[in-house]
């Protein structure tokens, strides 16, 4: 070699951008250029006094001896890989290392020819990636929403335990994408599996997209799932392209939002119903009786709104009769057990009947409170129901009162007490003025009356009971 030659080498040996060593055969160190020194800590003069036993890290020593030996006996003529290494602090560092030799003409080696590149900085990035995966593994299985990730090879990677336990498959039943359209959808995997496939080819960057779809879980339940998926970020160390799936079974959020809309619908129905109710009731009070409109008028609004209240009360499903009569004879509470006798089988009207038989007994009170029974001491009144196989019958009979006559002309109150209970229960009405007192007798059949039939065992049961009531609103009309 030359001397300009040997210059040449030892300047790229000298000013080389990664770590370079000629090492004897024991294991110390020749010659070291300065990169060296800088990754490994050490002034030239220690680090010559070194063996570089003493300074791979001695977890890593055995498999770069094994390596070594492989060399020293001509299996090998070079070898590469990873390890780490103590630097003069005490800190370790991982470090790339190719290692080749030169031999003598015996072919024993003469000297080894290592080449040291400091890769601490990407072991350190790679072990952030990896413990930032591992972390967003961890929480895409524990999610308390089914979620899935899957490749563009349609390999489902992770699962969360919470899509397995709300679908009741096991993680071995859905290995692929097609594993669970399969599952989940039966006649319909192939249209959902093609709407899959679409996302994979279409998604190249992340990019939300929403759907909802009726699976099936294991045990057969048909269940309502809303689907968000999305592509996630390249990796810059994985060729492949990842998606994630996000799922909430809305089932029942869906029949709750239907239920509140049917709601809002009977709320809106109802509130037409009054309102022409009470229409009708301001017009035919207003035709009939204008000499005291405001009266009559506010007592009828009145009953209706306690026929309300007591409907509201029961989420309408029906209200008891006795409640019913007790509310809108609540005027006449002083009266309760005394003047006024309530019984009658424990039954329940529905809302329709509630509404016409409540204004029926107001326009019944406020008559024997202006002119009949209840309009002098000895008078009395009794309220009593019935109901016998299919048939209610609830009868109002006055005593005791003021000599009575039929009305010489009929007003609105006559035909609520008689015409709107008829029509709206289908039944029959009989009213009778007779001189010692009002009687008014409804007969209907149980089903136009009823929330619901009475268990036999109570049909034809009459409980007498003598009743006060200690709230009510006083109500004010008169026929």
């Amino acid at each position: 070699m030359t001397h300009n030659e040997e210059s040449h080498f030892r300047a790229t040996f000298d000013h080389a951008a990664v770590g370079i060593a000629h090492v004897a055969p024991d294991g110390r160190c020749l010659r070291a250029n300065g990169t060296l020194c800088r990754i490994l800590g050490y002034p030239l003069d220690e680090l010559l006094t070194k063996s570089f036993k003493d300074l791979i890290y001695p977890d890593d020593l055995v498999a770069d001896l094994a390596k070594v030996e492989l060399m020293r006996v001509g299996k090998i003529d070079s070898y590469d890989g990873e390890e780490r290494y103590l630097r003069e602090n005490g800190a370790i560092i991982w470090c790339r290392k190719n290692v080749g030799c030169v031999r003598k003409d015996d072919g024993s080696i003469d000297y080894f020819v290592a080449v040291i590149e400091d890769i601490s900085a990407r072991k350190q990035a790679e072990k952030e990636l990896c413990d930032s995966e591992e972390r967003f593994r961890t929480s895409l299985l524990q999610s308390p929403l089914p979620v899935v990730m899957f490749d563009d090879r349609e390999q489902i990677l992770a699962i969360s335990q919470s899509w397995l336990e709300q679908s009741g498959y096991s993680r071995e039943e859905l290995r692929r994408v097609e594993d669970w359209t399969i599952r989940a959808y039966g006649e319909r995997s192939d249209v959902v599996l093609a709407q899959i496939r679409g996302i994979i080819v279409m998604s190249t960057e992340p990019e939300a997209r929403w759907a909802q779809l009726m699976i099936r879980t294991k045990d057969g339940r048909e269940r309502l799932w809303s689907f968000v998926s999305s592509a996630l970020l390249p990796s810059q160390f994985d060729a492949r392209r990842l998606f994630i799936c996000v799922a909430q079974d809305v089932t029942d959020q869906k029949a709750h939002e239907e239920q509140i809309h049917m709601l809002m619908r009977e709320i809106d129905h109802r509130a037409r119903n009054m309102l022409s109710l009470v229409q009708v009731i301001a017009r035919q009070t207003a035709a009939s009786e204008p000499e005291d409109f405001l009266e009559r008028f506010n007592g009828r609004i009145q009953a209706l709104a306690a026929n309300q209240d007591l409907l509201a009360r029961n989420d309408w499903r029906g209200v008891d009769v006795e409640a019913l009569v007790l509310a809108q004879l609540a005027p006449f509470a002083n009266l309760m057990g005394c003047r006024i006798t309530v019984h009658g089988s424990p039954v329940r009207l529905n809302p329709a009947a509630v509404q016409a038989i409540g204004l029926a007994l107001h326009e019944l009170a406020t008559n024997a409170g202006k002119y009949g029974a209840l309009s002098v001491d000895p008078g009395r009144v009794d309220v009593g129901w019935r109901l016998e196989i299919d048939v209610f019958t609830m009868t109002w009979t006055e005593c005791n009162g003021p000599h009575v006559s039929p009305p010489e002309r009929r007003g609105f109150g006559a035909r609520i007490i008689d015409s709107m209970v008829k029509q709206t229960l289908n039944g029959e009405v009989q009213l009778d003025y007779a001189p010692s007192g009002v009687v008014w007798k409804l007969t209907c059949p149980a089903a136009s009356a009823l929330e619901r039939h009475v268990p036999p065992s109570l049909r034809g049961h009459n409980a007498h009971t003598r009743h006060s009531v200690t709230n009510g609103s006083p109500l004010y009309n008169a026929r």
